[in-house]
C-alpha cells in the first residue's frame, strides 16, 4: 500500500490525521450523547473495514489464531482508553485531556525495552522531549494551565487522563506484538468489532429522530476516524517500533489545529504554530532514525513481537 521504506511513517501520519479530524465531525453532531456518538463511530468504522476485507478477499485472515486473549484486549483497551479520555475532557478541559493522553509516548519507551526488547535510541528520546513540548505549545489555553486544581473532580479528571494515556500506550505496543500472529486488518477488524460490542448498550440511548438525523455525520465520523484512521494506523504500528509509533501519533492534535484553522476559521496563536512545528520536527527525528534500517527492522518484528 505504501513504499517499503517509509510505508509505515506515512501510514501513521495519515491515520493520525483522519483522527485529528474529531472536532469537525463532533461540530455537526446534535443532541446525542458521547457514548452512543462512540457506538456509531465503531460501527461505521467497522463496516468498512468489513468491506474492505471482503473486496480484497482477506477474509481468511480473520480467523483467530493465537493470542486470542491478546486481541480480546485490543478491544478492550480502546473502550476504556476512550472512557477515560472523555471522563478526563469533562472534568478538566480538551487542551488538558489531549496533553495527558499523549503522554503515552513516555510510557511505552518506558516498557518497550522490557515487553518488546526494544532498544531506546538517543534520537527517540530526543524526539519524546520535542514533541512533547510541541504537543503542550500547541494544545495550551490562552490563560494556561496555572487554573487547575488538583482537588475534588479535577484531580478524577487528571488522573483519568493519565490512565488514558497508559491505556494508548498499551494499545500501541499490542499492535506491535500481535503482528506476529495476524494481519493489520484482521487486528483492526477484532479490535473495532470488541469496542462495538461494548458499547452496544449504548445504541439507542439517544431517540431515534436524532439518531436518523445525525446518520450522515456519523457515518462519515467513522469511516474517517475508526475505518481509514484505524486501518493505517494499525499498519503502522505493527511494522514500526513502538517507540517510534507512539511519537509519529503526535501528529494527530496538529492535525486537529490545521482542520481548526482551515475549515472552522479558528485563529492560531503563535506558540500553537511553534508547537506544530516541534511536533512535525520530531516526527522527521524519528523518520530518519528509520529510514537506513527496514529490513532490520522487520527482523526485530518477527523475533521479539512476543509478549504484552
Amino acid at each position: 500500500m505504501f513504499p517499503a521504506k517509509k510505508g509505515p511513517h506515512l501510514a501513521v501520519l495519515l491515520g493520525c490525521t483522519f483522527y485529528g479530524m474529531t472536532g469537525l465531525f463532533l461540530a455537526h453532531i446534535h443532541d446525542m450523547p458521547i457514548t452512543s456518538i462512540i457506538f456509531y463511530r465503531l460501527f461505521f468504522g467497522l463496516l468498512l473495514i468489513l468491506l474492505f476485507v471482503l473486496v480484497t478477499g482477506k477474509v481468511r485472515e480473520l480467523k483467530p489464531g493465537k493470542r486470542k486473549f491478546s486481541l480480546l484486549m485490543q478491544g478492550v483497551f480502546v473502550v476504556v482508553n476512550m472512557f477515560f479520555y472523555f471522563i478526563c475532557v469533562k472534568e478538566t478541559c480538551v487542551s488538558i485531556a489531549i496533553l495527558l493522553e499523549y503522554t503515552a509516548p513516555v510510557y511505552v519507551m518506558l516498557a518497550s525495552p522490557f515487553l518488546l526488547k526494544e532498544k531506546i535510541g538517543k534520537e527517540s528520546i530526543a524526539a519524546l522531549f520535542v514533541a512533547i513540548s510541541g504537543v503542550f505549545l500547541v494544545i495550551r489555553p490562552p490563560g494556561g494551565f496555572s487554573e487547575l486544581e488538583l482537588s475534588g473532580s479535577h484531580f478524577i479528571g487528571i488522573a483519568s487522563g493519565l490512565f488514558a494515556g497508559m491505556i494508548l500506550a498499551a494499545i500501541i505496543m499490542n499492535v506491535r506484538a500481535l503482528k506476529s500472529e495476524y494481519s493489520e486488518f484482521s487486528i483492526a477488524f477484532w479490535g473495532t468489532g470488541i469496542s462495538c460490542l461494548f458499547m452496544l448498550p449504548f445504541a439507542f440511548e439517544s431517540p431515534v429522530p436524532v439518531i436518523a438525523e445525525n446518520i450522515p455525520s456519523l457515518m462519515s465520523f467513522g469511516i474517517a476516524s475508526v475505518g481509514l484512521g484505524g486501518i493505517l494506523t494499525t499498519i503502522g504500528f505493527a511494522n514500526l517500533e513502538s517507540q517510534t509509533g507512539s511519537l509519529l501519533a503526535l501528529i494527530e492534535p496538529v492535525a486537529g489545529v490545521f482542520f481548526d484553522l482551515a475549515v472552522l476559521g479558528i485563529a492560531l496563536s503563535t506558540s500553537t504554530l511553534a508547537g506544530c512545528f516541534l511536533v512535525l520536527a520530531a516526527a522527521m527525528i524519528v523518520s530518519l532514525k528509520d529510514a537506513s534500517k527496514p529490513e532490520a527492522l522487520q527482523a526485530d518484528i518477527n523475533e521479539n513481537s512476543g509478549t504484552c
